[in-house]
């Protein structure tokens, strides 16, 4: 335990079982040491690596947080570069380990190259275990470096982790190992001089359970009254023996540092409001529970230390907790930490605080363990309108963030709300602001949107948007704007100029958002038309006038349209290429990964369900598991979508038609085109449940929304599914279609197999392109991104988005599976 003011008790005290367990650590690359708050795993491992370890070793040390977790990774990753920076710099550029880029995380983590005996610890894996992939921890035990040696200090591990922890014969320090016996307190005792009989060692284990810090507190209790404490509970040890021993303005000073896990000794200044720390400041560090990292240059607070502060916070009443809160809100305001200052106001509700942030690109950040939308809700519902007023430019950035995600009620409570304020509508600034998020108010009618927009478009006099940034997720993540804008059965070009005009300058007055999507739009009805020349020209347009605007969106929804042009074509060089151009399209810097990163699991889920090959669909869309993806409303649908199609292969036909029932309204989905793909899931199903009858009306219902604007290409693709059904009703309703409709189809169905052939059941591994096939060869010998990449003359960072493809596809994490995957005798 920490040192106390009694000389004999500065040794630490550990039992014969854990300093054996110790000393392994120098045999084994992986130790694990679990134990809850309180028992000392800290302090143990610096004692052992302080005084066990030959001078000059070196021991990395690297303690996570309660902070944004891909804050806790990059700091993760400047400890790594200290054993490896080119394992550090490839870490750093796949960015925070998710769902789609753990395979290439794993495998960077794997090839860390350490020859001489060197340490790393990472202490409070806690703060991580939930936010990491399991297959990172499981890399982190599996690492390259044949000198390195891991320490994970942890509070409890969940349970498959621990099942990775069991299979791996890693080195594990326990609880069980932490706990002192009776014979244990006895001795730790007569270092202090203090003489136990053994059955009050016996009483001290059972009342503390074998518990250090407990015994520390005990023993502190004895060394001053004679007696040991029989008050209940580590905290009011610690109360009794910690804080009442300090003075008033030491427990203010310890208050006022509670909100945070570490301080510094100039955030420690400005949170009490001084230049200099005063010397009763500086003394209440002196405690045995706080902790100075000279590496960081920060006081750590003992875990249960900063439970006790907290609980001694609220005693003191709601005035001084607020204060404690506000002060820490300024001082992360003060240092540019937007999205901590914001937690910290969030709590005491300090609205006018929260709103003199800038909170313009919070849309997407998770503050305080929720989503900024729930407080953007908060705030719209609960703000005075006094405070309001003073910031409307924030209170239209808090409706933007409402309409985002689908909380279409409230945005137009709060749009009506800040239109009654004075200030807004004499204030030509605030009032384009207001007319330009209006528009959203028609979505998605164009004539409606364009006319409120032409009368926001002069206010702006050449300047941007501050509320409607390039970075938002366009269309809140639908990548196919035929699914948004095209609402009337008849009008699709009528809407194609109307989406033109509109976007014309929309995306003048937002500097570039959306760029593209009126040739999209243009490029899909072309598609589906059966025009492929049109198509395919018009999807090269998207594509470069969104990339230029960086918007993945728009480029992703112009890459799966090349996509099924190639397809068409029995292209495939073409499919290749498009396939590539996603991963492209994911990694732009400014736009959230996780988002993105799903909505590209969704594309290739909808590739996957045309190609038949639905089982290696990403895990969460099989499953629907969309709430801890926390997604817009847009996406989810898409992916709804994807996962009725995996369930329909999977022949849970009565599943299909009863969840399509669920998300479909009675009279149809309002667009026409993204209705007629829930009416051929229903009626495919229908069909294999023998009900011919509902299929026949169902596919009637789809040509009536769709064949009016000469959309064959859907049919096409479906018809294979359906029978002689889809013949029937063209021939019937819609003869002058027919022709066109039997080209389509044959042409489909001739590239659907080529490309099936090649991609999807010839050699290559289901869904690999021969691009990535080529690079997974010569990786599985052995090659490096850097020798990959000259071999097959392209850059390292194509060879890396093709690696990061090439894991998630396989579903693998690490290169040394890669031979087995696929199926190659590799000579090394």
């Amino acid at each position: 335990m920490g040192t106390g003011k009694n000389n004999s008790m500065e040794l630490h005290y550990y039992s014969d079982r854990l300093k054996r367990k110790l000393e392994q650590m120098r045999l084994v690359p992986v130790t694990i040491v679990e134990a809850p708050s309180g028992y000392g795993k800290t302090t143990a491992i610096r004692d052992f690596l302080q005084n066990s370890l030959p001078q000059g070793t070196p021991v990395c040390w690297f303690t996570a947080m309660d902070e944004k977790t891909s804050a806790g990774f990059r700091r993760l990753c400047r400890e790594i570069e200290k054993i490896d920076s080119r394992a550090s710099e490839r870490l750093l550029k796949i960015d925070f380990p998710n769902a789609a880029n753990i395979g290439e995380a794993s495998e960077a983590l794997r090839s860390v190259q350490c020859k001489h005996e060197t340490y790393l610890v990472i202490d409070n894996f806690q703060f991580l275990q939930d936010a990491l992939p399991p297959a990172f921890f499981l890399a982190l035990l599996e690492h390259g470096g044949q000198g390195l040696h891991v320490i994970i200090a942890t509070q409890m591990l969940k349970r498959d982790t621990l099942a990775i922890v069991a299979s791996h014969g890693v080195l594990h320090i326990t609880t069980a190992d932490m706990r002192l016996s009776a014979e244990d307190i006895s001795r730790y005792y007569a270092l202090a001089n203090v003489k136990i009989t053994p059955e009050d060692a016996n009483e001290i284990e059972r009342y503390t359970e074998g518990w250090i810090i407990a015994i520390y507190l005990q023993l502190s209790t004895f060394l001053e009254t004679g007696t040991f404490s029989d008050t209940p509970g580590v905290l009011a040890l610690m109360e009794h023996l910690v804080w009442d021993k300090l003075t008033e303005a030491q427990q203010t000073f310890l208050l006022y540092l509670s909100p945070f896990e570490m301080v510094s000794i100039q955030q420690a200044c400005s949170l009490i409001g001084c230049d200099t720390l005063p010397e009763y400041a500086l003394e209440s560090f002196a405690s045995p529970f706080i902790r100075y990292d000279p590496v960081e240059r920060q006081y750590e607070l003992h875990s249960i230390l900063t439970e006790l502060l907290i609980q001694k916070c609220g005693e003191r009443g709601p005035a001084f907790e607020r204060q404690c809160l506000l002060q820490a809100g300024d001082f992360c305001r003060d240092e540019g930490q937007t999205a901590r200052a914001l937690g910290f106001y969030m709590q005491i509700r300090d609205y006018e605080r929260m709103l003199s942030l800038d909170l313009s690109e919070m849309n997407l950040e998770i503050i305080g363990g929720v989503p900024f939308t729930e407080l953007a809700s908060d705030i719209a519902q609960n703000c005075p309108a006094e405070i309001k007023k003073k910031y409307i430019l924030n209170m239209l950035r808090i409706a933007w963030a409402l309409f985002m995600v689908g909380m279409k009620e409230q945005f137009e409570i709060l749009m009506e709300e800040l239109h009654t304020i004075p200030e807004l509508l004499e204030n030509s600034n605030l009032l384009r602001e207001w007319l330009l998020l209006s528009s959203y108010r028609s979505f998605p009618y164009l004539a409606e949107m364009t006319a409120i927009i032409r009368q926001a478009a002069p206010l702006f006099k050449n300047q941007c948007s501050q509320v409607i940034l390039p970075t938002a997720l366009w269309c809140f993540g639908n990548y196919s704007p035929l699914t948004e804008f095209y609402t009337t059965s008849g009008e699709a070009d009528h809407e194609a100029d109307a989406l033109e005009e509109y976007i014309s300058i929309y995306s003048r007055l937002t500097n570039g958002h959306g760029s593209g999507v009126d040739a999209l739009f243009r490029a899909e009805l072309a598609y589906q038309r059966g025009n492929l020349n049109d198509a395919e020209i018009l999807a090269y347009k998207a594509a470069f006038l969104a990339e230029s605007k960086q918007q993945s969106v728009v480029l992703l929804g112009a890459a799966i349209l090349l996509a099924h042009v190639a397809l068409h074509k029995a292209d495939t060089v073409g499919w290749e290429r498009a396939i590539d151009s996603m991963e492209r399209a994911a990694s732009f810097d400014r736009q959230d990964t996780l988002v993105i990163r799903s909505l590209l699991d969704i594309i290739r889920g909808v590739l996957l369900n045309e190609f038949q090959d639905h089982m290696s669909i990403a895990d969460w869309l099989q499953n629907a598991d969309f709430a801890e993806r926390r997604l817009p409303p847009a996406m989810i649908q898409i992916g709804l979508f994807v996962h009725l199609g995996f369930l329909m292969h999977q022949g849970e036909f009565a599943r299909v038609i009863g969840t399509a029932q669920a998300i479909r309204p009675e009279d149809g989905l309002l667009s026409p085109y993204r209705d007629l793909f829930a009416c051929f899931l229903m009626a495919i199903s229908h069909m294999a449940l023998d009900n011919r009858t509902q299929a026949a009306a169902l596919v009637e219902d789809a040509a009536r929304k769709v064949l009016p604007d000469g959309l064959v290409s859907p049919f096409a693709s479906y018809s294979q599914l359906l029978g002689n059904l889809v013949d029937e009703v063209i021939a019937r309703d819609y003869p002058a279609l027919l022709e066109k409709f039997k080209t389509v189809r044959k042409r489909f169905s001739e590239g659907w197999f080529t490309l099936r052939e090649a991609f999807f059941s010839g050699e290559l591994p289901p869904d690999l392109t021969e691009r990535e096939y080529e690079v997974a060869k010569l990786a599985a010998a052995g090659l490096r991104n850097s020798e990959i990449a000259e071999k097959l003359m392209i850059t390292e960072s194509t060879v890396r988005a093709h690696m990061r493809a090439i894991f998630q596809k396989l579903q693998i994490d690490r290169r040394t599976r890669l031979a087995e995957k696929l199926k190659l005798n590799i000579v090394h």
